[in-house]
């Protein structure tokens, strides 16, 4: 075999199959930088090995031996360890030790040992540019995953994460270029970089696994899992668990399969796909049996998710307890911050927000020191969410300020630990209703379409959009919808304006026949209803939207918004407010006069819109009448502004005349009061054609406004 010499250290090619330790000695570097040859080394069975005599017979006894327990593979590399210590052989010395830091990420038992085998890493490390190989030197990195579980701030892996992308440039396609992609895609995932996380998954399209070792490949697919969990890409993590479970069981990896249903469960929680994510936990369950404290500690930490999800929270309160008590006898502070906001949650969703506060405060304190931007995204929203609950609203306001400007500073897409649609409801309302990072509240509450949670909020981004009064208008996700013109192409769109002409609650399918096709056999009718629903939800792109039951047809109001159904929740409310507060009452009335645009379906002359016309008309000027009344008692000026707006939406609407008439004589403003009356009289008789009614006159009469 001829020797040639790389960077200093005698290396030989080719590189046999069947080499002695000698040889593979002499040709370290070679085999690093040539994973392809691994799988075919005739190397004699791990139990015969003696690391301290042959330490590279040893290291790569182990290292290709897939089924070889975590434990007894760390044993071996030590021992190896200490003869490549002893020989002066530094390739040794730092492959040896990279295998062992980056076992921890498998087998997660105490991760304290971890400290000692890391500095003496960093001891053995080469300086800048001094390395023997960019293989050797990419290997050596990717063992970081393991620095990354023990302490995510390490300052060595900024160092190496910006050394590993200039590698990544460097090395060919194969199994060196994914090892280092693992480390770099985790080290800015664990820091929230979820877009320079799927840059490194991206640029390596069409995997080249030659030579990679399964439980390299199995890491890789765990990697991809957790950033889809974390990057709201759930299919494509379900994908990576699915292959890894493949191959995992194929070549009963165990640790691996374990792993593999822990990602798994953390994106079904994730999606809220909770016979998914009960699949995954009860796979965790048979492995527990003599399984290290922190595979445990998954487990309890998952199962506690998903009882939380189910509804039992009180289980969930004491399994997460178990969980965080575990983590803190282990250490590691990324998986204390996550037991702790893991917690928080359950104990938010019990009631107890005091004590939940508490949780959340530590895993925040945790996170910020560890920068795990994710976490202190979902740990800042949480805050905020118990400390609304306490009453204490400035605070909440600041943490929800806090909270969302760091989810907008880095486009998060989902939370970390558990995801609690309810909660996230709630926060997201403060946030829009606050105008706190509205553009990237509302882009995050459609991307995880969570349900609109009050149908007079139009600032809510609603799935599906109409409005009836004045013109009718269709919004599809902020979109203009189904401008067309033609009888047929209308009529999908005459479904959704016979749906907010009936207002809430489900319309029958009889009903819609008679008023859309009054003329026709009811057989031609039903075929003609059939197809407009076909076309209208082919349109609409979203089952959830339209609903089809026992003969009815509805709207579903978690997710679309109407103007009749906005306007009918307003004035419950504005009926039912005695001792409401000025501002809210003025905020009622701004409300009240951004939806009434025009006549309701001012452009329809069919009977089934000329009834509502009439009876949202009617309910508009009560609620008006109702609003102004008890702003007058607060602000007589308001209450002027107020009868004047909805005098401008509505200029026959007498009764409101009557009021600003009474409302103006009372302050002394007799001009006034002539100047409503003549612009009524007038009005209505260039209008309507008629003259204002018996009481109307008989008011101004009373007022000393003149007849004429």
């Amino acid at each position: 075999m001829a020797a040639t010499r790389h960077a200093g250290l005698a290396v030989k090619r080719p590189v046999s199959p069947c080499l002695s330790e000698e040889e593979l000695a002499a040709s370290a570097l070679a085999l690093v930088a040539q994973p392809s040859l691994w799988q075919a080394l005739q190397l004699p069975e791990v139990g015969a090995c003696k690391p301290l005599q042959a330490p590279w017979l040893s290291y790569w006894a182990a290292r290709l031996d897939a089924r070889l327990d975590v434990q007894l593979a760390r044993e071996i590399f030590a021992a190896a360890l200490t003869t490549f210590a002893l020989r002066g052989d530094r390739v040794g010395e730092l492959l040896c030790l990279a295998a062992i830091i980056e076992g921890y990420y498998i087998d997660e038992g105490p991760l304290d040992p971890l400290d000692g085998w890391i500095q003496a890493l960093l001891q053995r490390l080469p300086a800048e540019g001094q390395w023997p190989s960019a293989e050797l030197e990419a290997r050596i990195i990717g063992c970081g995953v393991g620095i990354i579980l023990r302490d995510q701030s390490h300052p060595v892996l900024g160092t190496w994460a910006a050394r590993g992308g200039a590698l990544m440039r460097q090395l060919k396609p194969g199994a060196g270029r994914v090892k280092l992609a693992t480390f770099l895609a985790q080290f800015h995932l664990w820091r929230g970089e979820f877009a320079r996380t799927g840059l490194v998954i991206d640029a390596l399209p069409g995997l080249d696994t030659a030579g990679l070792l399964p439980s390299e490949l199995l890491v890789w697919l765990q990697t991809v899992a957790n950033w889809s969990s974390m990057a709201a890409q759930f299919q494509r993590g379900q994908d990576a668990v699915a292959a890894g479970l493949q191959l995992a069981g194929e070549l009963g990896l165990a640790q691996h399969v374990y792993a593999l249903h822990a990602s798994g469960a953390a994106l079904a929680l994730a999606a809220g796909d909770l016979l998914a994510a009960q699949g995954h936990v009860e796979a965790m369950r048979p492995t527990l049996a003599g399984a290290p404290q922190a595979d445990q500690t998954h487990y309890w930490h998952f199962l506690a998710g998903l009882t939380l999800q189910q509804g039992d929270t009180a289980r969930a309160v004491e399994l997460a307890r178990v969980a965080l008590d575990n983590s803190g006898e282990i250490g590691g502070r990324y998986r204390t911050a996550v037991h702790a906001l893991s917690l928080g949650q359950a104990l938010l969703r019990a009631g107890d927000n005091a004590s939940a506060l508490a949780h959340i405060d530590s895993a925040v304190q945790i996170a910020q020191h560890i920068d795990a931007a994710l976490l202190t995204f979902t740990a800042g929203l949480m805050r905020g969410a118990c400390l609304l609950r306490l009453g204490r609203g400035d605070e909440a306001l600041q943490a929800l300020r806090l909270g969302w400007g760091e989810g907008a500073r880095r486009d998060f897409r989902t939370t970390a630990v558990w995801w609690l649609p309810d909660v996230m409801v709630e926060v997201a309302l403060v946030a829009i209703t606050h105008d706190i990072e509205p553009a990237y509240v509302r882009s995050f509450v459609r991307q995880r379409a969570l349900p609109g949670p009050d149908p007079a909020l139009v600032d809510w981004p609603w799935p599906l959009v109409l409005r009836g009064f004045g013109e009718f208008e269709a919004r599809l996700h902020d979109a203009p919808f189904g401008r067309s013109s033609g009888k047929t192409a209308q009529r999908p769109l005459d479904l959704l304006r016979v749906l907010v002409a009936h207002g809430q609650g489900a319309l029958p399918v009889a009903h819609v026949l008679d008023w859309l096709w009054p003329e026709a056999e009811p057989s031609a009718q039903r075929k003609a209803f059939d197809v407009a629903l076909l076309r209208l939800r082919r349109l609409l792109d979203a089952p959830h939207l339209l609903h089809l039951e026992g003969g009815r047809l509805w709207l579903d109001p978690r997710w679309v918004w109407t103007d009749v159904s906005a306007l009918q929740v307003l004035t419950q409310r504005i009926g039912s407010a005695a001792g409401a507060t000025l501002p809210q009452l003025q905020a009622w009335a701004r409300q009240l006069l951004e939806l009434m645009r025009g006549p309701f379906m001012a452009a329809e002359e069919a009977e089934w819109a000329q009834a509502p016309r009439a009876r949202h008309r009617q309910r508009f000027v009560l609620a008006v009448a109702q609003l102004a009344g008890q702003i007058e008692l607060l602000d007589t000026q308001a209450a002027i502004r107020l009868y004047e707006s909805a005098l401008d939406a509505d200029p026959l609407a007498e009764s409101l005349s009557r009021r600003l008439m009474r409302l103006h004589v009372a302050r002394g403003d007799q001009a006034e009061a002539l100047r409503v009356w003549r612009s009524c009289r007038t009005l209505l008789l260039v209008t309507a054609g008629l003259g204002p009614s018996q009481e109307t006159r008989a008011l101004a009469a009373q007022l000393g406004l003149p007849a004429s």
